[in-house]
């Protein structure tokens, strides 16, 4: 294989690939070094957003508890239990329950978020009571009450936890139960240990027995789920920490999240150990200081290097294959270079040791006017150039795209993450709303008030104490009371003009459940959204409508720069539009639209991340700076290795033209084994025999003028056969054959326009009377079986067209046209100027084309030279066409129509001018 390459062949080839592994290992630093910043600033954004959605989606459904909280406070519920029912008559309590029972039915709380709702009396004499998420009744508790917990002593875990979201585990029960109380019945302790079995492992928030009765409501295990979207970013995983860094709820398995217990602000890298997995995980960790709770948002090994890894193995790969083709360009390409000079060689050395006295010539191919007509040195400096250079800026091109392709992909998926966190925060604030529309129209004075068939004025027309004070109302801009008319008979704000609230009763409609309006005109903003919920009464039915304020919609957005939020119904109209808008077509934004759930709203968010534009433009800039250096470097290195290598091939110049000169005693020294090496060898033993071989050559010389001579005597004289038709005209005169005449006549003009010198483009009348001298003689051999008429007005006679382009068409139409035909064949010549071209139309009345030869006609006139027919039928059209196009460029065309038994009409169109 090394003797195959040769000495000199193999080290350009090294070199070549030498430059191009540097120039490869270059190009992956500045790729690698500026995808891990962009993957870098894009992970910071990402997590940004994240735990901020994730932040205030978690707020959201803690705001909702504690609104929840203050409401089941209120007397409207705790009266019944502090009004000592088990001391009234059974009719008495028995009613109290039913009406507690609508009351909290009215909530209608989400069994996706609550689990169970406790309500415990502070003695024996009090009634307590749990109702479970989706039962019909609440549960009386006969024997659970404050003073039991008293005794029990598990009133000093669950008191202190007031307003606290917290989880009790086994060990928190075990370790402050008691049953050693005498007050304690056997009973007592059972019903107490079914209510620890109840709440234990369960999200538990409760009011600390503030008015006197212990509230607890027990959440849903999916509580927490509802603040992420179904579908997560593979890798990444939500959790919250309650007090002393108790994990209360997460998504993650056990490995990542198995430090977490010692996480505190900020972000903290946790793996386990003696485990098969050990990737890291970064936790970034927001605190909720209102509920003493902690979000933590993990991702695996950071989030970051997976853009990197990614890039790596993809640079490998390309630098790899493109080693591999640079050492195999560079060998083919060399060989072809020194090609000649190996040929030389055994040329020269075959004449040295032949024994005839003859020098063999060289192949005519073996130095071509394109490749090989190149300098030696030329050449090298091309190789490398090429074999380097060309590799750098394609690869460069191939990392630059693979950059903006990575780059744009990881910004669209950030921004579809930020949208779908942003449409379960709106549909968790959609759901906030409701529950807030529930808990109104559960209020004891608005029931009051629609059962009194409106005849009882609340608080004379104001807002009743406790519905002012009510929770949630601060995102509230107002709601009313509407008849079934959609008449307003109560608002909480401008009372005194009720009519400014009436609405449309289109937007009423026969449900009971909450629903949303769009496009609703309310006092404060037109083309507003309102929420609708339809209230039984004694009599006509009434609606509750509540109007919330933007910032239910305004607190999506993170704070981030250059952020764009619109929401819109399904019939387009805009519900909500954010600060920063922008158009699907700006450049730099990426945008994602997707559906809110629960609604037919669609929430469209967009992202411009400026920095990462930032560095993509840097990399561009480092990418063209490192291209040109390459480039620059490589002819650098290329001149002087190139002008050393072909410094031999000089000196065998010198000496073969002083030697041409006919100084045959020059010899060249000898060099090493290579390319150039064997011609010089070679070279040397040729010059002793080369003066028998110019005897040889003379004598061959003389040989081939004498054949020239020959050649030329042989010669016929154009004007001989002139003078010979001209007699054959004059003899067919005198003896009356005028046909044989006018044959002869036509046959002469032919001639001599078709071998008249000049310009292809001649005057319109010429190519015209070119075309009769054809007609004439073909009109004679077919019995005048058909007709040539000439519609040229006499002004376009004198424009140009190309030579020979009317006569192969006519004689188509003669061959193909009429085949068969004895008389009745008609062909018609026009032609016509029209927006600076000229026309011209031939028109025949034969047999024509069906659709299917038509087709290949003219797929065989657009055919390149060189490219064979399907039949012969388009030959002539196409070489007219090709002849056309060659003389006018893209300034001509050329049109066939045809039908079967219609005839065929072929259109020339060239530039009109004059020649």
């Amino acid at each position: 294989m090394i003797k195959r390459f040769g000495p000199t062949l193999r080290r350009i080839v090294i070199l070549a690939a030498a430059l191009t592994l540097v120039t490869q290992l270059a190009l992956a630093y500045i790729g690698i070094t500026y995808i891990d910043a962009i993957d870098k600033s894009l992970h910071e954004k990402r997590t940004q957003d994240i735990l901020y959605q994730f932040q205030q989606n978690v707020l959201v459904q803690l705001n909702n508890i504690d609104n929840l909280m203050l409401l089941l406070q209120t007397p409207e519920f705790s009266d019944y239990y502090k009004n000592l029912m088990r001391l009234r008559s059974d009719n008495v309590a028995t009613l109290g329950m039913w009406e507690l029972q609508q009351k909290f039915n009215t909530l209608d709380l989400s069994p996706d978020s609550f689990r169970a709702v406790y309500f415990l009396g502070q003695s024996f004499v009090q009634r307590s009571l749990a109702q479970k998420i989706g039962s019909a009744s609440f549960v009386d508790l006969p024997r659970v009450d404050q003073d039991r917990l008293h005794y029990s002593k598990l009133d000093k875990l669950i008191l202190p936890d007031r307003e606290q979201l917290t989880r009790y585990t086994q060990a928190d029960f075990a370790q402050a139960f008691r049953t050693n109380n005498p007050m304690l019945e056997k009973a007592d302790i059972n019903q107490l240990k079914e209510f620890m079995a109840e709440i234990q492992g369960r999200l538990v928030f409760s009011n600390g027995n503030e008015n006197g009765v212990l509230t607890i409501i027990v959440l849903s295990d999916r509580f927490f789920q509802q603040a992420i979207p179904e579908k997560s970013p593979e890798g990444t995983y939500f959790s919250v920490v309650g007090k002393d860094k108790r994990l209360l709820w997460t998504t993650a398995p056990s490995n990542p999240l198995s430090g977490l217990e010692d996480t505190g602000a900020g972000s903290t890298n946790a793996s386990k150990e003696g485990q098969a997995d050990t990737a890291s995980y970064n936790n970034a960790v927001k605190q909720l200081t209102p509920f003493n709770l902690s979000i933590v948002y993990t991702d695996k090994d950071g989030g970051t290097g997976a853009l990197r890894g990614e890039r790596i193995y993809q640079m490998a790969v390309l630098s790899l294959v493109t080693l591999l083709i640079t050492i195999l360009f560079s060998y083919l390409y060399l060989k072809q270079v020194f090609k000649p000079f190996r040929m030389i060689s055994i040329q020269i050395k075959s004449f040295s040791l032949s024994s005839e006295w003859l020098l063999r010539t060289l192949p005519d191919d073996l130095i071509k006017k394109g490749f090989h007509a190149v300098s030696m040195r030329n050449k090298i400096i091309l190789a490398l150039i090429v074999a380097v250079g060309v590799p750098a800026v394609s690869d460069g091109v191939l990392y630059a795209w693979l950059s903006e392709h990575d780059t744009k992909r990881e910004m669209q998926t950030s921004v579809n993450v930020t949208s779908r966190f942003s449409a379960v925060s709106i549909h968790n604030r959609l759901q906030f709303t409701e529950t807030i529309l529930k808990e109104i129209s559960a209020s004891r004075q608005l029931q009051d008030y629609v059962t009194n068939n409106y005849t009882t004025p609340l608080l004379m027309g104001g807002l009743p104490t406790n519905l002012l004070m009510f929770p949630g109302l601060n995102d509230i801009s107002y709601f009313v009371l509407l008849d079934e008319n959609g008449n307003c008979i109560y608002s909480s704000i401008f009372s005194n003009n009720k009519s400014a609230f009436n609405t449309d009763t289109d937007y009423l409609k026969d449900r009971d459940d909450p629903y949303w309006i769009t496009n609703y005109n309310n006092v404060f903003n037109p083309l507003s959204t309102a929420l609708l919920k339809r209230m039984e009464g004694p009599g006509e039915a009434t609606y509750l409508l509540m109007v919330p304020k933007q910032s239910i919609f305004e607190n999506i957005d993170s704070g981030l720069i250059n952020t764009s939020y619109t929401i819109a119904d399904a019939r387009g109209h805009m519900i909500y539009e954010s600060r920063a808008n922008a158009a699907v077509d700006d450049p730099g934004w990426h945008f994602s639209t997707i559906g809110i759930p629960n609604t037919d709203w669609k929430l469209t968010i967009g992202f411009v991340f400026t920095d990462v534009l930032e560095m993509n433009r840097e990399y561009q800039q480092q990418f063209l700076l490192f291209t040109s250096i390459v480039l620059l470097l490589s002819i650098a290195v290329a001149v002087p290795i190139a002008i050393q290598l072909v410094k031999p091939i000089h000196r065998l110049k010198e000496t073969m033209l002083r030697v041409g000169e006919g100084d045959l005693s020059l010899r060249l020294e000898d060099i090493d084994n290579t390319e150039i090496g064997g011609i010089v060898r070679s070279y040397n033993r040729m010059i002793d025999q080369l003066h028998r071989v110019m005897c040889e050559e003379n004598e061959l010389i003389a040989m081939k003028t004498r054949a020239e001579l020959d050649m030329l005597q042989a010669q016929i004289n154009p004007h001989f056969l002139y003078n010979t038709l001209e007699v054959i005209n004059m003899r067919s005169m005198k003896s009356g054959n005028l046909e044989v005449s006018a044959i002869v006549r036509a046959l002469a003009d032919l001639f001599r326009y078709s071998i008249a010198k000049g310009s292809d483009i001649v005057e319109l009348d010429k190519e015209l009377a070119h075309v009769a001298n054809y007609v004439t003689i073909q009109q004679i051999r077919f019995g005048h079986s058909f007709e040539v008429d000439y519609e040229v007005p006499d002004e376009l006679k004198s424009r140009s067209i190309g030579r020979f382009v009317l006569q192969p068409i006519i004689e188509n139409a003669i061959k193909h046209g009429f085949e068969g035909w004895e008389d009745g064949g008609r062909i018609v010549i026009s032609a016509s100027a029209e927006n600076g071209n000229l026309k011209v139309r031939i028109v025949d009345n034969g047999i024509g084309m069906d659709k299917e030869t038509l087709v290949h006609v003219r797929a065989d006139m657009e055919r390149e030279y060189g490219k064979a027919q399907s039949d012969e039928n388009g030959i002539g059209l196409r070489n007219v066409y090709q002849r056309l196009r060659l003389i006018y460029r893209e300034g001509t065309s050329m049109t066939i129509e045809s039908g079967e038994m219609k005839g065929t009409a072929i259109t020339l169109t060239v530039p009109l001018h004059t020649p």
